[in-house]
């Protein structure tokens, strides 16, 4: 091959290089232009592998293609976005409260020893009022006697209805030193009320965000 074969061939690689390179780079980052611009650089490299040269109409458009300058511009676009917030909602609260009560001691009598007529035990009486108008129960005591410093005592139970009352009697054949009472257990009621709470509620909003896209001119 003369020299003037391998300066043609040179030529001609090198223009396909170029228009490869050219055509690549605007064919990847124009969307919207690419097909065009890759369909001109296919047809410029088909006539320049048929006819070993470019006419003077197609070098100008390879000059052309050649000012083509590639920019990264920022390019909005709408997305969702996730977010939380606290919403208020109305719910029922409930606990047991013990019924309302009061006691009333009616006597405490010592032990009395009699010699003529029958000895009369120690005796104690308490009345336990259940002041709820709505709700009785069974209320639970201890009821007794102190006597040198120990307590001699009985749990006794009585059912109590709404505003009623019971009473409570112990009694025991011995000297005592005062009398001695302890409510054990009152009866419940449920006490509800309404109360605010919040939960956690996930939504969505539309926000504007930017991706980077290459503009080709």
């Amino acid at each position: 091959m003369n020299r003037r074969g391998i300066s043609t061939t040179t030529g001609i690689l090198v223009a396909i290089i170029v228009l490869v390179v050219i055509g690549g780079g605007y064919y990847i980052y124009n969307e919207n232009q690419k097909t065009i611009t890759a369909n001109a650089i296919s047809g410029l490299e088909r006539q320049l592998e048929e006819q070993g040269k470019l006419t003077e109409e197609q070098e100008k458009e390879l000059e052309e293609l050649a000012k083509v300058t590639c920019k990264e511009v920022q390019v909005p676009y709408d997305a969702q976005e996730q977010y939380t917030e606290q919403e208020p909602y109305s719910a029922e609260e409930c606990e047991g409260v013990g019924l309302a009560y009061n006691k009333v001691d009616n006597y405490c009598i010592n032990y009395q020893d009699k010699i003529i007529f029958e000895d009369e035990p120690a005796k104690y009486s308490v009345t336990v009022n259940n002041l709820d108008a709505e709700n009785g129960g069974y209320f639970h005591v201890d009821i007794g006697f102190n006597f040198e410093g120990q307590v001699i005592k009985e749990s006794q139970q009585r059912y109590i209805y709404p505003a009623s009352s019971e009473t409570f009697n112990v009694e025991r054949m011995a000297y005592i030193d005062s009398c001695y009472f302890v409510m054990l257990d009152v009866p419940e009621k449920q006490v509800c009320e309404t109360v605010t709470k919040y939960e956690t509620v996930t939504k969505y909003r539309t926000i504007t965000k930017y991706r980077t896209e290459t503009v080709c001119e």
